[in-house]
């Protein structure tokens, strides 16, 4: 595995995710359109909560964000559900910074194990290697869906 090109990628895209919403103001990042469950915050959360679930968590390790970031943002949630608006920079920060964590942890001799995980996808993710490919894929995924509600909300 080539881990360096592969957490160098993730910085990317993480990048051009955030440049992709840099201007929009909280009104536009909490706009749920018609047809879509939830918002731009909504997937920035929840790209930062599947990265630590699937890096750390299945690894062992202890996950970087706190259990209240994880329970609004994991897979079957709902900005509906929240009681007060998650913290815009803090999300903003723990996208870019969360990559250099997962650098500097691989780099420190963590994730020596994995336990095996099926995804809401149907993907079966066996190892460490396996959840770092993945992880791209899905955060493609809501990337495609951030500029799909950037086009409609602007």
């Amino acid at each position: 595995m080539d881990f360096q090109k592969n957490i160098n990628k993730l910085k990317a895209a993480r990048e051009v995710i955030l440049s992709s919403i840099d201007g929009l103001n909280s009104d536009q990042l909490l706009n749920i359109p018609i047809g879509f469950n939830n918002n731009i915050l909504w997937n920035l959360g929840h790209i930062i909560t599947t990265q630590q679930s699937l890096h750390y968590f299945l690894s062992g390790e202890p996950m970087h964000i706190s259990k209240e970031l994880l329970t609004t943002f994991r897979t079957g949630t709902s900005p509906a559900d929240w009681q007060e608006t998650p913290n815009i920079s803090q999300l903003k920060s723990l996208l870019i910074d969360l990559p250099y964590k997962l650098e500097e942890d691989f780099k420190g001799g963590k994730f020596q194990k994995y336990r095996a995980f099926k995804t809401s996808t149907g993907f079966t993710i066996n190892d460490f290697e396996e959840s770092l490919i993945f992880n791209l894929f899905h955060e493609g995924v809501h990337a495609g869906i951030i500029l799909s509600l950037k086009k409609i909300i602007d």
